[in-house]
């Protein structure tokens, strides 16, 4: 006598196997299609990844001409103050013109102009989007911190700056600071009343060597380190680009 079952069963056996190999392909056609998706995201982040750093050295030498430039100036009232304080304290003569140029140099100040966009865009899209850790720890360090107390530094500079213009200079000048805006030297001119008399100025002279010696600081210290940090910042850049064009 045949068997009644056996031909059903072979049957719920082949459609089993089916639909056991029809969800291994669904599977395999789900994991790939995630694989896809995925490579085609982390390729996204490196186009944007590239996108930023690329945005950053832009912006970081613009910074460090910015810097560049404001260190000559500051440089350049360092040294004014010098010959200021050297022919206080001699019988030199000089041209009252040249005189009046030497103390506008003194107390020229600057402000450091920077651009903060491409780490503001980079902190919306997640600081994580740059690969190398050591140069995401430096341009978070560059930004959140040196930039920031720069800024402070600045701030403190100008404050005395500003004390000149309002007690120090108005009874020891005639009138204010003069500059030529129109020349990119900004050439000026502060004409005192009577240079012989500001030579025995006790409050002036103590003004005028804490200028210069705030300006020493401002240069050699803040600027300097300021500087230092952008270089290398941008040396960090320059190396990841250059090993993405490698690749």
């Amino acid at each position: 006598m045949k068997n009644q079952t056996s031909k059903p069963a072979s049957q719920t056996g082949r459609y089993f196997k089916y639909a056991i190999g029809e969800i291994i392909l669904v599977v395999i056609g789900i994991l790939i299609a995630l694989q896809i998706n995925n490579w085609n995201e982390t390729r996204k982040e490196r186009a944007f990844e590239l996108e930023m750093l690329r945005s950053f050295k832009t912006s970081l030498t613009t910074d460090l001409a910015d810097i560049n430039y404001n260190i000559a100036k500051h440089q350049a009232s360092l040294l004014a103050c010098d010959s200021i304080l050297e022919l206080m304290t001699s019988s030199n003569q000089i041209h009252e013109d040249a005189l009046s140029e030497l103390f506008a140099k003194a107390f020229f100040v600057t402000r450091f102009v920077y651009s903060s966009s491409a780490f503001e865009s980079l902190k919306a899209k997640g600081v994580n989007i740059i690969s190398n850790q050591k140069l995401r720890k430096k341009i978070i360090d560059v930004y959140d911190s040196r930039y920031r107390f720069f800024g402070i530094a600045e701030d403190d500079y100008a404050k005395n700056y500003f004390l000149g213009i309002q007690e120090i200079f108005p009874l020891r000048f005639e009138g204010g600071v003069d500059y030529d805006i129109i020349s990119g030297d900004f050439v000026g001119s502060l004409r005192p009343i009577d240079f012989e008399l500001l030579k025995k100025d006790e409050e002036f002279m103590y003004y005028l060597k804490t200028n210069r010696n705030w300006t020493d600081l401002y240069i050699n210290f803040h600027y300097k380190g300021l500087k230092s940090d952008v270089v290398a910042l941008i040396d960090l850049i320059d190396q990841e680009l250059n090993k993405r064009q490698a690749i």
